[in-house]
């Protein structure tokens, strides 16, 4: 799965070779040859090969010179291409490689296509035998692949939850209990999955052995305590994860306060972006998890091609496995989609939307995060207040150390006029999910109820945080190019107005201020589009 490195390059080898820079550009080369020596370099450990290796896979007929001097004209021509992003390419005497953390790999992403007809690279004609040799072996390997990961039975994810044995006072036992079960409570919300009591505690020897054991100890240190968590997959005995913190109050556990509401949500992030990684590839919630957890990267870019790409993910994960949460992650995806005003038929992004988060609450209306999702959904779409403000309370109610359902919470308030209460709910949001790769999508969040609340530098500081982790995101550069001209940094407001046009085809400061129906009606209801008048 991906992690959090900063990359800046998607090479697509799942049908067509396609090579995406910095800001969504379309930096395919052009040449069979010179997209095959992408493609080689992107498969290879590393990301790297010896040049002999390489000349002897696409001039394997010429002599040792000449395929020598027809590499270097190849690598020459694809620096001439990528221009500025050219240091994607690296060499010396020896070897070629790509700059590997700058790059991401569809095939190496946890995914395989939900459609076995799919082709790597398809297409391509380099007519040489020796690429040729090295494309079936390439193309068999994604065959067993595809053979390997049909699903089977989808029995859900077992966890076991508890106390470690050697906890001592029964008070502690008991709300290390309640941390290990919370974790397991976040996992469940986001796979399928079942939290499952200790067969030897309740006495049932022939239970399944669970996937995930995730203990919790606390142990007494002068006048507050020591906890450890770990999560271990069972049947590799592999840590998921594990962390050692100082609780100065057995009070924040019951009262489940942002210190540990923030280590309880972090520990079920970091234990489901290892799922895919240690479960069985031919499970049904192992290839669901992947598909979403991609998606979400994908949808948290808010580049267009990647909201497309999300939803595409996010439907592959419903197929396979018919969760609830994929359809409501689906009408998200949708609804960004109008939002962000990235495709031409808003009415059928529309339609969709509800229809998929109809169906989402049909399958999934236990689950507090379909509840969070759709809450923000209906919201955007109809503003319907009592039904929004019930979802994110119930969501609340049920999980009260979910980030995201204090968003949705925080939302419904600001929809609501309840000013100061959407504010230190969002920021509580903001602080639990502090984390996350997505922190983005809460300090986008927060930028808007910061503005709406008047406390312009802090909007600032969380707007400015979420553009540089989300650099195509129009509503946040909106808000950031209203704020800056608001409190009379041009400088920074021109800046931003030209990265607009860039991520915004057809943008213009004209139809911001003036078009009723731009979608800026936080900033325009609070009096901050006259200011931009000073940059036209």
């Amino acid at each position: 799965m991906p992690d959090q490195r900063q990359t800046h390059f998607r090479i697509d080898v799942l049908g067509p070779l396609r090579l995406t820079g910095r800001h969504g550009r379309d930096c395919t080369p052009k040449g069979a040859k010179n997209q095959a020596l992408i493609a080689m370099l992107a498969l290879s450990p590393g990301m790297e090969r010896p040049r002999r290796w390489l000349e002897d896979k696409l001039w394997s007929s010429f002599g040792p010179e000449q395929a020598g001097a027809n590499l270097r004209q190849a690598l020459s021509k694809l620096r001439s291409a990528l221009g500025s992003e050219a240091d994607l390419l690296q060499a010396d005497r020896n070897a070629i490689r790509l700059a590997e953390r700058q790059v991401r790999v569809d095939l190496l992403e946890e995914i395989v296509p939900g459609d076995d007809r799919t082709e790597l690279l398809e297409g391509i004609d380099v007519r040489d035998p020796e690429f040729e040799d090295w494309l079936r072996q390439e193309r068999a390997q994604l065959q067993a692949m595809i053979n390997r990961t049909q699903p089977s039975s989808n029995r859900g994810i077992l966890i076991t939850c508890r106390s470690d044995g050697d906890t001592a006072a029964g008070r502690d036992r008991i709300l290390a209990d309640v941390l290990s079960n919370q974790i397991g409570e976040n996992i469940a919300d986001q796979v399928r999955a079942w939290r499952q009591a200790d067969p030897d505690s309740v006495g049932a020897p022939d239970a399944p052995p669970s996937d995930v054991l995730i203990q919790s100890q606390l142990l007494a240190d002068g006048n507050s305590h020591m906890l450890f968590l770990k999560a271990v997959h069972q049947p590799s005995a592999r840590i998921l994860y594990s962390r050692m913190q100082r609780v100065e109050r057995l009070e924040a556990i019951t009262n489940s306060e942002d210190e540990i509401a923030r280590t309880v949500f972090e520990a079920a992030d970091q234990i489901l972006g290892k799922i895919p990684h240690a479960l069985p590839k031919d499970r049904p919630e192992t290839r669901a998890t992947a598909l979403s957890r991609l998606a979400l990267y994908r949808m948290f870019s808010y580049d267009q091609d990647a909201l497309r790409e999300a939803y595409g993910l996010m439907d592959q994960a419903y197929r396979h496995d018919e969760n609830g949460l994929y359809l409501a992650w689906g009408s998200l995806i949708r609804m960004t989609q109008m939002m962000e005003m990235s495709e031409e038929d808003q009415g059928g992004l529309m339609e969709e939307t509800i229809d998929l988060y109809h169906r989402a609450m049909e399958t999934g209306a236990e689950n507090p995060l379909v509840m969070s999702i759709v809450s923000k959904v209906r919201s955007t779409v109809h503003g319907d207040l009592a039904g929004v403000m019930d979802l994110a309370q119930s969501a609340v109610e049920r999980n009260p150390v979910s980030a995201f359902g204090l968003k949705a919470l925080s939302e419904a308030y600001i929809t609501a006029g309840r000013l100061q209460e959407a504010y230190r709910t969002s920021a509580r949001a903001c602080a639990i999910a502090k984390s996350s790769p997505f922190r983005h999508w809460w300090d986008t969040g927060h930028c808007l109820i910061a503005l709406a609340c008047d406390h312009y530098e802090e909007a600032i500081t969380a707007g400015e945080a979420a553009a540089r982790a989300a650099p195509l995101s129009r509503p946040v550069h909106r808000t950031l190019l209203a704020l800056y001209a608001a409190t009379g940094r041009m400088d920074q407001a021109t800046e931003v107005a030209r990265r607009m046009v860039k991520i915004e085809p057809g943008f213009t400061i004209d139809q911001m201020i003036g078009d009723p129906d731009y979608p800026v009606r936080t900033l325009r209801g609070k009096g901050l589009l006259a200011p931009l008048g000073a940059l036209l």
